[in-house]
């Protein structure tokens, strides 16, 4: 009897071995499939920077608003507030202007914000700046920001379009200040601080 039972208790342990291999092999399974996120995550952190195709080399502009233009005094100095919160020397800036720079081409060496006329053509966008710049050097010696009243003081706009006067194209990451849809806009100002813009400025040289 003890003869019978021993063999019948090898025989179960023996036919149990196989399952254990199975079960083995199932656990392993999931640690190899979960390198895979790990590779889907670096190539979505190796991704492009904003970029800069113009700018200005030797000092920032000054920012002339215009009182036409619709924005408010608190409008335009958040604006500017946002870009001299990344580094940006901006120091000549004046408010609610009405003198001749609103009503006609904007001077060398300044960003005017003035109300958009019928010349410029608007399409679907709710504001556009003009950069004017040395073809060979693309330096920019003046930019034209115009704004369309009932749209003048709309979050993130003018901090947008400040970005454009200084050079900056558009970058097409979701919240990120420069994206080139309003409703996906927001405060993310990756790669747009003053010192990437100096980094940027050394490959035109």
């Amino acid at each position: 009897m003890r003869i019978i039972l021993s063999i019948f208790l090898l025989l179960f342990i023996s036919s149990c071995k196989p399952i254990d291999n199975i079960d083995n092999t199932r656990n392993i399974e999931p640690e190899v499939f979960e390198t895979k996120p790990s590779i889907v995550f670096d190539v979505i952190r190796i991704r492009s920077v904003p970029r800069i195709e113009t700018f200005w080399a030797n000092q920032m502009p000054e920012f002339i608003f215009c009182k036409s233009s619709g924005i408010s005094r608190t409008r335009a100095s958040q604006g500017i507030s946002y870009w001299r919160r990344l580094g940006y020397p901006i120091e000549n800036v004046r408010y609610n202007v009405e003198g001749p720079e609103c009503e006609s081409d904007t001077p060398e060496g300044k960003v005017v914000i003035k109300i958009i006329d019928n010349t410029i053509p608007i399409h679907q966008n709710l504001a556009v700046t003009k950069v004017y710049y040395e073809t060979e050097s693309k330096m920019i010696r003046r930019s034209t920001i115009y704004l369309i009243r009932a749209y003048a003081n709309r979050p993130r706009l003018i901090e947008h379009e400040i970005g454009h006067s200084l050079g900056w194209k558009h970058y097409n990451r979701n919240l990120h200040v420069m994206n080139s849809e309003y409703d996906r806009t927001g405060h993310d100002s990756t790669g747009l601080r003053y010192s990437n813009y100096l980094e940027l400025i050394l490959n035109f040289y």
